[in-house]
């Protein structure tokens, strides 16, 4: 034992025992404690303080790890002390709500970026902890992190998915030889490592597929036929086909999805020549639409994915024309009628045959079919995102001046692209405002408006403010919020000249 030591343990006893009892130890030389002329228990306190510092700070260190390797020079200079200001500012004390302080930090970055700029290095802890929560910041950041930046986000783990596939750790799912190891795996991590091969080589996962169709279990089979969309094409169609075969329901069901998406298809066509069968144009000075339901379904059509008939249970006909209206393709119709898709809806008088229609629109994400169903006047909301963006925002004002019984505005709004058009934007201050203002639509558009308006309309939400109903506290403190938030996006833009 150590002088020290050994005075550490006489230290500890006089300590017990109390000073009157047993004389406080004398310091060893070495730690130069000179308190000789103290009485006792002054000396015991001070070596006590003394005794404490030397066990908090004689801790053996760890080993060392290995070297971090410094970071790179950089290549693009900071910002200016203006635009710095504003990100400290937005980071740390935000003039506005959560939702607007996201999309300016991302308009920041993104001006930052154009201007060949880099975040300063004092912010770059703070933003990366602000865009670790937050989806779209974290897709805003690139180059404008710098070389320090990218060093500290592979330093920290909670910052490793920021950068993407750049800052991904060798040995994912998709680098390593998945196609061999896929045999073994448990079956959720065979779905997942399918999906992501799919995505990566879609021809390597549908061969892996195809060899090793009869040795994996139905419900893998079912959840990797789902896995096929991406990259879904004709060469799929052999491997679909046999799936049509398969013992179980749920893989037959997966491979009749799979080929609604492929109208070249053989299954199409033979669903197109049973659709053509039981479609007649009728009417001489105004020509329509006849629709005969189908009879009870052959094997042929069973196989193909109409409802075979249960035991016992009475199907109605209406059940297996859904599913073939559903399955053959859109252009079935137009070969029929010899019309465009906006003509031959006017001749189906059928509401139910209108409706199957268009789910098979919306299952196909087809456009043109989509605005002829508009045009026609189905009032179906899903419709609105298969169409053109200009078009879906002037069929989003033309709901939003007229009648929004029935509508989720407050979904249609927040999906709208921002920042609104300004003749949404001028409809939607139109009717939150004066004695006739639509409470329910203020409530849904308020939360989005300091974002959503155009800076154009500052003069309409000025007028707004003046006329917004007693008890509309929540719309004018998003008005000012909306008018701060345009001062301030000025100032960014200011800052970046």
């Amino acid at each position: 034992m150590s002088s020290v030591d050994q005075w550490l343990a006489d230290v500890a006893t006089s300590a017990l025992v109390g000073s009157a009892r047993r004389e406080p130890p004398p310091a060893p030389d070495v730690l130069a404690l000179d308190a000789a002329d103290e009485p006792a228990e002054h000396r015991l306190l001070a070596s006590a303080a003394v005794a404490d510092a030397l066990t908090r700070a004689g801790a053996t260190l760890p080993p060392p790890s290995d070297a971090v390797l410094a970071a790179a020079a950089e290549v693009r200079p900071p910002t200016g002390d203006r635009a710095t200001q504003l990100l400290t500012l937005l980071l740390t004390q935000s003039p506005v709500s959560r939702q607007a302080r996201d999309e300016l930090v991302v308009e920041w970055l993104r001006l930052a970026d154009e201007a060949g700029l880099r975040v300063p290095w004092h912010l770059l802890p703070v933003l990366l902890d602000f865009a670790a929560g937050r989806r779209a910041v974290a897709e805003a950041l690139g180059a404008q992190l710098g070389e320090r930046g990218r060093w500290l986000v592979g330093l920290n783990e909670a910052w490793s998915d920021l950068l993407g596939d750049d800052a991904a750790e060798p040995g994912s799912a998709v680098e390593l030889d998945w196609v061999e190891a896929w045999p073994t795996m448990s079956s959720a991590e065979a779905v997942t490592a399918f999906a992501l091969g799919r995505r990566a080589d879609p021809a390597a996962a549908r061969d892996l597929l195809e060899a090793q169709w009869s040795t994996v279990s139905a419900k893998l089979r079912a959840d990797a036929v789902r896995a096929l969309g991406p990259g879904l094409s004709a060469a799929d169609e052999p491997l679909l086909e046999r799936a049509l075969d398969d013992r179980a329901k749920s893989v037959r069901e997966a491979a009749a999805a799979m080929l609604d998406r492929l109208p070249g298809s053989a299954r199409a066509a033979r669903m197109a020549d049973r659709l053509r069968r039981l479609v007649q144009v009728r009417g001489t000075l105004v020509r329509h639409l006849e629709v005969d339901v189908p009879d009870t379904p052959d094997e042929a059509a069973v196989r193909d994915g109409l409802t075979a008939p249960a035991r016992g249970v009475a199907l109605a006909p209406t059940v297996w024309l859904s599913q073939v209206v559903r399955a053959a393709p859109l252009s079935t119709w137009t070969d029929i009628t010899g019309r465009s898709p906006a003509a031959t809806l006017k001749m189906v008088r059928d509401a139910d045959v209108l409706g199957w229609i268009t789910e098979a629109v919306l299952d196909r994400r087809d456009t043109d079919w989509a605005v002829a169903c508009v045009d026609h006047g189905i009032p179906d909301q899903r419709l609105l995102w298969l169409l053109p963006e200009e078009r879906r925002a002037r069929l989003l004002t033309d709901w939003v001046t007229g009648s929004t019984a029935g509508r989720d505005l407050r979904g249609l709004l927040t999906q709208a692209p921002r920042p609104w058009p300004d003749d949404l934007g001028r409809a939607v201050l139109t009717r939150i405002q004066g004695e006739k203002a639509d409470a329910s639509l203020g409530h849904a558009a308020a939360p989005l408006l300091p974002v959503a308006l155009g800076p154009r309309l500052a003069p309409e939400i000025n007028a707004a403010l003046s006329r917004l109903p007693e008890d509309a506290g929540h719309l004018r403190r998003a008005l000012t919020e909306t008018l701060q938030l345009h001062a301030f996006r000025t100032s960014l833009t200011e800052a970046f000249r």
